[in-house]
């Protein structure tokens, strides 16, 4: 599904000449933004969750490592940084 929008073009070189670039666009759903958005968050929480638990566990850092600043925690290792 998608449609063409004609995009009009103007030359410099050539005064009055003008011509048209056509574009092809095609409709994404929001769906695959929202399901990426939960899959984030879900690794955030649980990677938090993990790190304040266990944080020197191998499995907890490679899942992500994170560091308090002023109350708020950041990633800063592990796939949570990656991905953030």
């Amino acid at each position: 599904q998608g449609w063409r929008v004609d995009l009009q073009v103007k030359y410099m070189k050539y005064r009055g000449q003008q011509a048209s670039y056509p574009i092809k666009l095609f409709y994404t759903s929001n769906m695959p933004i929202i399901l990426q958005t939960a899959l984030v968050s879900n690794i955030f929480f649980f990677s938090q969750f993990f790190h304040n638990r266990a944080p020197n566990n191998i499995f907890v850092r490679l899942f992500g490592v994170w560091k308090d600043e002023a109350g708020q925690q950041t990633p800063v290792g592990g796939l949570a940084y990656y991905i953030s």
